[in-house]
């Protein structure tokens, strides 16, 4: 059985190792030398989870981290349908491999989703691996065409 909890400082070094996890996964990382990706992240992560500005959820199995989920807040001006223009942002969301297929993944998203409809925000978004795309959707998440970027 797993224990959830709010992460904290003290999970820094677990958050900053299953993010990179993560980004591997992705294809995000290319090469082994994450060492200044790391120190962004350490240093992000320092500043932030204190402030509330990142939250972050934990699962643990015998007290080794094994799944994390993250959020941020953004504020929009208000529109239609979000009058307060508050929205959450999930990311982060990364099981270690051998424990996937075990509703880690869900329960640490319902712990998210419940936390965020207790503020006043009236979205909350993300964007999914084609692996999680199944997670979200049975949480009610639905694929919109909306989201776009631009990198430089």
């Amino acid at each position: 059985m797993f224990n959830l909890r709010q992460a904290n400082l003290q999970d820094l070094e677990a958050l900053i190792q299953l993010r990179l996890e993560l980004l591997r996964e992705a294809g995000d990382i290319k090469g082994d030398d994450t060492t200044n990706l790391a120190e962004a992240t350490r240093k992000y992560l320092g500043e932030k989870i204190p402030t509330g500005e990142f939250l972050a959820w934990v699962a643990e199995v015998n007290n080794q981290i094994v799944a994390t989920s993250g959020l941020v807040f953004f504020q929009r001006p208000p529109y239609n349908g979000n009058f307060s223009g508050l929205e959450g942002y999930i990311l982060n969301v990364y099981t270690i491999p051998m424990w996937r297929g075990q509703g880690i993944a869900t329960a640490l998203l319902k712990e998210v989703i419940n936390f965020v409809r207790a503020t006043e925000a009236k979205r909350l978004w993300l964007h999914a691996t084609e692996d999680g795309k199944h997670i979200y959707e049975k949480l009610g998440f639905v694929s919109t065409a909306k989201e776009m970027e631009i990198v430089w």
